[in-house]
């Protein structure tokens, strides 16, 4: 079952259970938005159209947490005119989990508990560490939220794979994944948070779940090419520092020659 909602001047097709990043709403991390701009239903076979909206239609919507999208910039030119200008902005978002869709057609929910105490709990590292807390105890928050349970799927559904809960072990001593041509200080913490914190990890590890977490980050991110890193990082991992600058080499940002052209 989903739905398309409008919020913010844009309209999004949202289903129980997913989570997506819409225009800021005021509102407190942890609190519930009912939203009744419901433009369309559907469930299974049946759909409803609104004209403009669905008759009673509702979709609750649980807020994890705020922010800022990538920066753009804004450059201007006056060519003659000795005139340049440039600007920069980050457009504020609101995350958001959906945790119900109701109308006419029958209801679809999703418990928002698991997802919210994640988000609380990588923003409480993601805090820790803009504060200049120590590394271990950012280490520690951030292992509180790899290993809580993901948030259970709806009924009939199967649960996202990227949600699939780490080991609990012992905290491995994290690598310097940025020796890995392709990866800089902000895909280390994205692949930091998503538990792959060694260059054994990071072999471990295959593309499409690599594109998976890089594509969750945003379009900024979803542009590199992890094809080659688990080989980079299996290197790494085998301490063959001369096969790796040597595989270096060869790539170009982080990309074999063949796959750039």
């Amino acid at each position: 079952m989903y739905a398309v909602i409008k919020t913010g001047g844009k309209q999004y097709r949202v289903a129980a259970g997913e989570k997506l990043k819409i225009e800021q709403i005021p509102s407190d991390i942890g609190s519930v938005l009912t939203l009744d701009q419901v433009l369309s239903v559907s469930n299974g076979d049946q759909s409803l159209v609104g004209d403009p909206l669905v008759a009673g239609a509702q979709v609750a919507l649980t807020v994890l947490d705020h922010g800022k999208h990538d920066k753009i910039r804004i450059f201007k030119m006056r060519r003659r005119k000795h005139y340049r200008k440039t600007q920069g902005h980050r457009q504020r978002y609101t995350e958001v989990f959906v945790s119900g869709i109701s109308s006419s057609l029958g209801s679809s929910e999703a418990d928002a508990e698991a997802s919210l105490a994640r988000a609380k709990a990588l923003r409480a590292a993601l805090d820790l560490a803009a504060q200049g807390g120590s590394p271990e105890a950012v280490a520690a928050v951030r292992r509180s939220y790899r290993t809580m349970a993901p948030a259970a799927a709806p009924a009939g559904e199967a649960p996202e794979s990227a949600a699939t809960p780490v080991d609990a072990g012992p905290a491995a001593q994290a690598d310097d994944l940025t020796k890995v041509e392709g990866i800089g200080p902000k895909i280390a913490e994205l692949l930091q948070a998503a538990g792959i914190n060694t260059y054994a990890d990071l072999a471990a590890a295959d593309a499409e779940r690599l594109k998976g977490i890089l594509s969750e980050a945003g379009s900024r991110y979803a542009a590199h090419d992890p094809g080659t890193w688990p080989e980079q990082a299996a290197l790494a991992a085998a301490g063959d520092w001369d096969a790796l600058k040597k595989l270096q080499d060869e790539l170009d940002g982080g990309r074999r020659a063949a796959d750039t052209e």
